[in-house]
């Protein structure tokens, strides 16, 4: 094993100078030697794209800053046959930090991983609260790579619209096909509007004491977004972001095959979020299964806990559509607290046009939610919710006017019923379990 300095390597990190050739040299130098530490200390490096290696640990040290470029062209598009790119979500290839097929990699330490996000932000002209979500939008793409003011995925044109092509990356960290992985200590902020973390189809992966600051205001830009993986932990974690803090997913497009995610723990962790707390599931995802949520605090999020497979927005495919039909069971919720919540502590609801197989086997117990809404079930004629327990859970209703503004405070205004909707739900068990106007 091999301690490798990014200042060893040519790095200068004084913010200014691009880094990136160092730091993948040291990343390299540590791969062809069994692995190893590359070790960040005493500066701010600025870089582009990086690939890890087997074996390699990236250790930023307190009085450390990895930098990420604010000019787009220095994260180009991810080119691989390990998996099809084509699928990639929002048509987005690009990173900050990659790895494919990797064993036992790390990213540690009490530094920073600083995005730099706002640079790739601009305010939102038509941000209107009952239309849109959030009140900035990502720089639209400078080139036009078809001479027509068009790109085309799948054949199907596209406008050269910020919410589809930009040059911000898709995703700070994307591993995809690895084992044993560990994210710890480390802080992320100043995220663009794209996922702090996308780990997919990887086994074995651990995030303990991580912190991700990310601006509430920014669309798109979701905390820790775990797809088709196996034996995952969240732990001792704090997660502010725009949009969904956790995201469990069963997204197998990208893989070329049928891939569940199962046995997802998320375990002691504070969750600020303008959209969703936890999100479960999507249009075409797969099988997600065996999973457990607990000692959370969820504030400030539009929906606490949304078990969700939409409707489709067009005809066509969308960017993270996959192509099973849903399975979503055996998932547990447990000793959550919800607070200032703007929309319904629980939402579960399935698309009418979606293929599912089914959504059961909830269990939601200690749930003590503060919320606009009461929680809502909606299932579909030929395919009901089954099996929901609640057992202690206590469900308040506030006026919308009794917590803070925020970007939401207008969208989708429903009715203040205090009654929970159910629709084609079956078998709503109620132990312990109150509901009240406060």
């Amino acid at each position: 094993m091999k301690n490798c300095y990014v200042k060893d390597f040519g790095a200068v990190g004084d913010g200014r100078t691009m880094d990136t050739s160092a730091i993948q040299a040291a990343i390299d130098e540590c791969g062809r030697n069994n692995g190893g530490k590359v070790i960040f200390s005493e500066g701010t490096f600025l870089s582009g794209t990086v690939r890890m290696r087997s074996g390699v640990e990236l250790h930023i040290e307190r009085d450390a800053i990895l930098l990420g470029s604010v000019n787009g062209e220095d994260y180009p598009n991810i080119e691989t046959d390990f998996w099809l790119t084509e699928y990639a979500p929002r048509f987005n290839k690009r990173c900050f930090i990659y790895a494919e097929g990797c064993e036992d990699i790390a990213i540690t330490g009490r530094g920073a991983i600083d995005c730099q996000g706002e640079n790739y932000m601009e305010p939102e002209p038509k941000w209107d609260t009952h239309k849109v979500h959030w009140p900035y939008r990502r720089k639209a793409h400078p080139v036009d790579p078809d001479g027509d003011g068009m790109v085309h995925y799948d054949d199907i044109p596209f406008p050269l619209d910020p919410q589809k092509v930009s040059l911000s990356p898709g995703r700070v960290v994307m591993f995809i096909g690895c084992k044993n992985i560990l994210v710890e200590d480390v802080t992320m902020r100043n995220q663009p509007a794209g996922w702090s973390y996308w780990i997919t189809d990887c086994e074995n992966v651990h995030f303990h004491r991580a912190q991700i600051l990310a601006s509430v205001l920014f669309p798109n830009n979701d905390g820790i977004h775990i797809n088709c993986c196996r034996n995952v932990t969240v732990s001792d974690c704090n997660i502010t972001c725009g949009d969904d803090s956790i995201v469990v997913r069963a997204y197998s497009a990208p893989m070329g095959r049928n891939i569940p995610c199962e046995k997802v723990c998320v375990t002691n962790c504070n969750l600020t979020s303008h959209s969703g707390g936890i999100r479960i599931g999507w249009y075409g995802d797969g099988v997600i299964r065996n999973c457990t949520f607990g000692n959370l605090n969820i504030t400030d999020s539009t929906v606490g806990i949304d078990i969700r497979l939409p409707n489709k927005p067009t005809d066509h495919r969308g960017s993270d559509e996959g192509f099973e039909a849903s399975l979503f069971e055996n998932l547990n919720f447990h000793d959550i607290t919800i607070d200032r919540n703007y929309q319904e502590p629980i939402y579960i609801y399935i698309g009418k046009d979606v293929k599912c197989e089914g959504i059961r086997n909830l269990y939601f117990t200690g749930i003590h939610s503060y919320s606009v809404h009461m929680p809502n079930i909606f299932g579909r004629e030929d395919c009901h919710v089954q099996n929901i327990y609640f057992t202690d859970c206590h469900f308040n209703q506030i006026s919308r006017e009794s917590i803070p503004d925020n970007e939401f405070g207008a969208y989708t205004r429903r009715d203040y019923s205090m009654q929970p909707w159910l629709i084609h739900a079956d078998n709503v068990v109620l132990n312990g379990t109150t509901f009240s106007v406060l």
